[in-house]
């Protein structure tokens, strides 16, 4: 059975770092979906949906792999028609990252956005409360306040790995 991984959290909430953490120390491919997102709004056919293009990416990893890792929101009609459609063909495992609210925005001001979609303060604070209200039967919550150590959140992913 191949599993896909889907990291959900608020931006700033450290999904990207965990996914490549997991991709460079477990069996698990990320897959960063904001680049996506990014290169989608620049240069996308506007006849396709972004969703679409990222379920596409993530059934081209399948084909050389038997775990993949995502990162997400988690929220909106369209991703709950990814979650449809992905569920049909893998395992899902979702994985709830927290931090508090100040903190992701704390952290978004503060990082290297080359990878992540660039928006305002005030939509990073509009969408993270969105995201803080996501709900899915969590196979793992981990606490990223501290933030969690690179050890903790591996041990943890791999306690649920193969379960």
């Amino acid at each position: 059975m191949k599993t896909l991984f889907i990291l959900v959290g608020p931006k700033g909430a450290g999904k990207t770092h965990i996914g490549t953490l997991v991709n460079a120390q477990m069996a698990i491919k990320f897959l960063p979906v904001e680049p996506i997102w990014i290169d989608y709004l620049k240069n996308g056919a506007k006849d396709r949906d972004g969703w679409d293009i990222v379920e596409e990416e993530i059934d081209r990893l399948f084909e050389s792999n038997n775990k993949v890792m995502i990162e997400s929101l988690a929220a909106g009609e369209g991703f709950a028609r990814l979650h449809k459609s992905l569920k049909n063909k893998y395992e899902i495992k979702f994985i709830k990252v927290e931090s508090a609210l100040d903190k992701c925005l704390e952290r978004v001001i503060n990082r290297d956005s080359t990878t992540h979609i660039p928006i305002s303060d005030d939509k990073v604070e509009e969408y993270n409360k969105i995201a803080a209200q996501v709900s899915y039967n969590w196979d793992l919550v981990i606490d990223n306040n501290s933030p969690a150590s690179d050890l903790e959140i591996i041990k943890a992913i791999q306690a649920i790995e193969d379960n």
